[in-house]
């Protein structure tokens, strides 16, 4: 530490605990009484006295590595003469392994300096001029240190009263073979003339799987739209894509057509995206949208579709439908929500206690029909949210969301006026 105009306008204070304040003291010839301050000069016989201690501590790891450097400088010098790459490799490696005479003989590491390190005469002057006549065994001294710091983490183990121990295993889904991608005459003809067939056997909501994992028909609880193709929802073979699975393909890819409450969006994969994509740009009769899920809460928001189209939107003043993005979000797990508007409208849709203030409801905050006050705009007869957490979990792959927007509603915690407060900044 560089302390420039020390003195002139400047001072120095030190602060040790008492362990050190003693050891200060003892190097003090005729040290003065424990009432006596403790002078600048004192700090800095201590501070020299430790440097060299700890010097002298580290001298067999200094010496140990001047005499590798030395036999390894010899063979590189014999090998550039000789071209032998033996002599190399002789030098270069090191046994691993010891007999138990080797490593704990105490003949065998008092028996004084290596004569090899006193044939060294750089090494040699340096021993003699500390002083030092007799080195332990590096190996030993470093298993002197591992126990050292076991007995010190045992030390600290004791005065620390720990919880239970968790170890945490991560299992893995297990291996399957990927499905084919296959780019349906209907996606093509949709490309083509922004018309998409009444029925398909190939293009379903996208919230099926939901559905599915319910054990129900598809009923009109769920918004039908938007849209998903069957080579989005067909991850792997042997999989129709109608169940919730750990092979949930990601939602980035959107094509839309038309505008306001005539708008079709269908989730496609990245193969169905990348294919049509000369007949989008020259035909404009679809838009391709850029589409992410905000699972942080800096990161800007992807649910509008408007960050990037292919071909550009038609107006400034063009989004997607509300129903949409809320659907949108759900399925593919964004975990954070844009506006005040936006979580009190899914607190509706899912008949969670903060749409219905002061009525009686169930542990995850769902409110049965009975028990609603006023109108509800809400479907659903039970609780969707042990389904939501079912796929929200299979989004995250083990990573906790609790602390999120989305986290907290599913856990029946509300939003402080603060979180809400600042959506709408």
């Amino acid at each position: 530490m560089r302390m420039r105009q020390l003195g002139k306008g400047h001072s120095v204070m030190f602060f040790a605990p008492g362990e050190v304040d003693r050891r200060i003291r003892n190097l003090i010839p005729n040290g003065p009484a424990f009432e006596d301050r403790i002078r600048v000069a004192d700090v800095i016989r201590w501070a020299l006295h430790e440097t060299c201690e700890d010097i002298r501590h580290h001298l067999p790891f200094w010496a140990q590595q001047g005499l590798d450097h030395h036999k390894r400088f010899a063979a590189y010098q014999d090998y550039s003469a000789t071209g032998n790459l033996e002599v190399l490799r002789n030098a270069w490696l090191q046994r691993e392994s010891r007999t138990l005479e080797e490593m704990y003989s105490l003949a065998a590491h008092a028996a004084g300096i290596d004569p090899e390190i006193n044939s060294i005469a750089p090494l040699k002057e340096r021993m003699e001029r500390f002083g030092i006549t007799n080195l332990v065994d590096v190996r030993v001294a470093e298993e002197q240190e591992q126990e050292r710091e076991q007995e010190q983490e045992q030390e600290q183990e004791r005065e620390v009263n720990h919880e239970i121990e968790r170890e945490r295993h991560v299992e893995r889904p297990r291996r399957v073979q990927p499905a084919r991608h296959i780019l349906r005459q209907e996606i093509h003809k949709f490309v083509e003339t922004g018309i998409l067939p009444m029925r398909s056997a190939h293009i379903s909501p996208l919230l099926t799987p939901i559905h599915m994992a319910e054990e129900l028909k598809l009923t009109p609880e769920w918004s039908p739209s938007p849209l998903a193709t069957t080579d989005f929802t067909t991850t792997v073979l042997d999989s129709d894509g109608t169940r919730l699975t750990e092979y949930l393909r990601p939602v980035n890819w959107i094509l839309s057509s038309g505008s306001g409450r005539d708008t079709v969006v269908v989730a496609i994969s990245p193969y169905e995206a990348n294919e049509p994509l000369p007949i989008i740009r020259k035909r404009r009769n679809v838009r391709l949208h850029v589409y992410t899920p905000r699972v942080t809460l800096s990161m800007r928001s992807f649910s509008d579709l408007r960050f990037h189209s292919i071909p550009d939107l038609p107006a400034e003043t063009w989004t997607a439908p509300a129903h949409v993005r809320t659907m949108l979000n759900l399925f593919s797990g964004q975990l954070y929500f844009d506006s005040k508007e936006e979580y009190e409208s899914l607190c509706t849709l899912l008949a969670l206690s903060r749409a219905h203030p002061g009525a009686r409801c169930q542990l995850d905050g769902f409110v049965l029909p009975v028990h609603r006050t006023g109108s509800s705009d809400s479907p659903f007869a039970e609780s969707k949210i042990s389904i939501l957490k079912t796929l929200i979990g299979l989004r995250r792959k083990g990573t906790s969301y609790s602390r999120t927007h989305l986290g907290q509603m599913l856990n029946a915690v509300p939003l402080s006026e603060e979180t809400l407060s600042a959506m709408s900044r």
